[in-house]
């Protein structure tokens, strides 16, 4: 777990140990979100992961009759079911001194299953812990906390609404890439993308075509199979010959397509610059001048060794 200091709280975590029953619990510091769930809804598709941060803290400092040290930790729960994890692991306990806070990400998996305009709503509370579980059934001291004239809650939510996933297929690619003059194989790389983590592994077939003012035109194809929301890398291969003038531009454009069903297709055109190649020497007077230093060094205490020895 990554601990830091906020501008108003600093931080501590330790484990806390054992306990009482829910109606027994000892409220000795007061809880409540430094860092809450974003405002406004938030838009997720399916098969898509939804991270949220948020930082649970100890606003002991500023309330009424909670104002010690205690042992709290996070639940997060939602209306429609989803899958929901933490990093730390939610539901740990945390202890946290006044003033002190710690950070935790939430992460909300997406089924597959869901429907394009659902809505779910996301909670997230910060309750007292006995060291083995939360109980946020047994309320809070103050809520909210006042600090500085702002409001802080020991529940946030955030709302996620379902959109239509990335394309089945789409090209990235650089605005501009640049070779050095006198390369005879350039690879010229752009990454042909899956976009929906629903969709099954799919063979995408490229074609690449230059011009030909970098080197020779080019007509080449290329086969790849890319799983659901991944992306794979693909090479056009441009000769860029000492007989290329410096300053030359080509275009490379690729074109990709579904293999299986050819209807499924991206396009974009990469723009290849050819540039002055300066080779670096490798024993460059700096170089050498270090090795001979090195050499002294080696060499000095070889001999010193040696004059030990005898």
């Amino acid at each position: 777990m990554k601990l830091r200091e906020a501008t108003v709280l600093f931080v501590l975590c330790v484990a806390s140990a054992s306990g009482p029953s829910t109606a027994a619990v000892v409220k000795d510091g007061d809880p409540a979100f430094y860092f809450p769930f974003p405002e406004g809804v938030q838009y997720v598709h399916p098969g898509g992961i939804w991270t949220g941060s948020i930082g649970p803290a100890n606003f002991a400092n500023v309330s009424s009759t909670c104002t010690a040290g205690d042992t709290f930790c996070v639940s997060v729960s939602d209306a429609l079911g989803w899958t929901i994890t933490g990093s730390p692991a939610l539901g740990n306990a945390q202890f946290l001194a006044p003033r002190f806070i710690w950070y935790q990400d939430v992460f909300v998996e997406v089924p597959c299953g869901a429907a394009i305009g659902q809505l779910d709503t996301v909670t997230a509370v910060m309750s007292y812990s006995d060291g083995a579980a939360c109980y946020p059934e047994a309320g809070d001291c103050d809520d909210p906390n006042w600090d500085l004239g702002t409001a802080y809650y020991s529940t946030t939510t955030v709302v996620l609404e379902v959109v239509a996933p990335p394309p089945s297929l789409y090209i990235l690619q650089d605005s501009l890439y640049s070779v050095g003059q006198g390369q005879t194989a350039a690879y010229v790389p752009f990454s042909i993308c899956n976009g929906d983590p629903c969709a099954p592994p799919t063979t995408f077939v490229c074609e690449m075509i230059s011009m030909g003012h970098v080197g020779g035109a080019i007509d080449q194809f290329d086969t790849v199979t890319v799983d659901g929301g991944a992306c794979e890398d693909v090479y056009g291969i441009v000769n860029a010959s000492m007989a290329v003038p410096v300053g030359t531009y080509d275009t490379l454009t690729i074109v990709a397509w579904d293999e299986a069903s050819g209807t499924v297709y991206d396009t974009c055109v990469q723009v290849i610059h050819v540039y002055e190649f300066f080779p670096v020497p490798l024993l460059s007077p700096p170089v050498e001048a270090a090795l001979v230093v090195m050499l002294v060094v080696v060499a000095f205490l070889f001999i010193r060794r040696v004059s030990r020895r005898s």
